[in-house]
């Protein structure tokens, strides 16, 4: 074989490698992007779940990105505002969300976005608040502390949202209809009782339930406004309220595939 002909295959190959990890060559996606983290700081050393964990300089470097682009970081809340005032949303538009309501969120996180003045959503987990994260198995990964009520306090009063992702974080369709009604409703009131603030929004733990109309229906009589799922995209609100597709953010992800994941609604295959 020529060199000539080895370094066309090898050009070949490399694209095609590049085409396989990387969704640089879809056309651009339409919608809401609703950005999905966990974890923000350094993980356990011990860690098994690495990509649930975001660093703070890349957080900030994330949020200094969506500043250089002019996007809009807006809450669902006000999504859900907009929407019943017939107001358009904006094209830049963009929500910034956190599962769980880890203290790091708090911690790390939040004087990022209080920096750039953003704000965000943070689905809590109601019975982990000011506790560890229970339904972590410690053989995966160290439990970890979440954030208190005074955290969620403060955080609210600087234009962060708190919804709902259960009272315990149970698989939903593991469960009896009672018992989801249960940890939907419960954790909505309690989280009226200690903010001041119905929730509007929930997100599914595990992304457990995101695809059963019986539980879907369940998020509606219980009276929450939009439905976070786990699936990869961009969302169109008005269209699958109680599935919004998010664009989940991985640790190992650089500010290529963070540019996808705007963009292209996806950053891999």
């Amino acid at each position: 074989m020529s060199l000539a002909l080895w370094l066309t295959g090898a050009a070949s190959a490399a694209v095609l490698g590049a085409s396989a990890r990387w969704n640089w060559w879809r056309p651009r996606a339409e919608g809401l992007p609703i950005l999905m983290y966990h974890k923000i700081g350094t993980p356990p050393p011990d860690s098994r779940l690495k990509k649930l964990w975001v660093s703070t300089d890349m957080f900030r470097r994330q949020m200094e990105w969506l500043k250089t682009h002019r996007w809009e970081p807006v809450t669902l809340r006000q999504v859900a505002e907009k929407q019943d005032r017939g107001d358009p949303l904006s094209p830049r538009a963009v929500v910034i969300s956190f599962d769980d309501g880890y203290l790091n969120n708090y911690q790390n996180a939040f004087p990022v976005l209080r920096d750039y003045g953003y704000p965000a959503v943070v689905f809590l987990v109601v019975q982990a608040v000011g506790w560890e994260n229970f339904w972590h198995d410690p053989a995966t990964e160290s439990r970890l502390p979440m954030m208190s009520w005074k955290n969620a306090e403060e955080m609210q009063s600087a234009g962060v949202e708190f919804g709902s992702h259960t009272m315990t974080h149970p698989r939903l369709t593991g469960i009896e209809s009672k018992q989801v009604v249960e940890e939907l409703g419960k954790s909505r009131r309690i989280i009226t009782e200690f903010l001041g603030r119905e929730p509007v929004t929930f997100a599914y733990p595990y992304g457990n339930g995101q695809d059963d109309e019986k539980v879907r229906r369940l998020v509606r009589d219980a009276g929450y406004r939009w439905a976070c799922s786990v699936h990869q995209g961009k969302s169109v609100p008005t269209e699958e309220p109680y599935c919004l597709h998010r664009i989940f953010v991985r640790g190992d992800d650089s500010l290529f595939d963070f540019h996808l994941n705007m963009t292209r609604g996806r950053a891999r295959l």
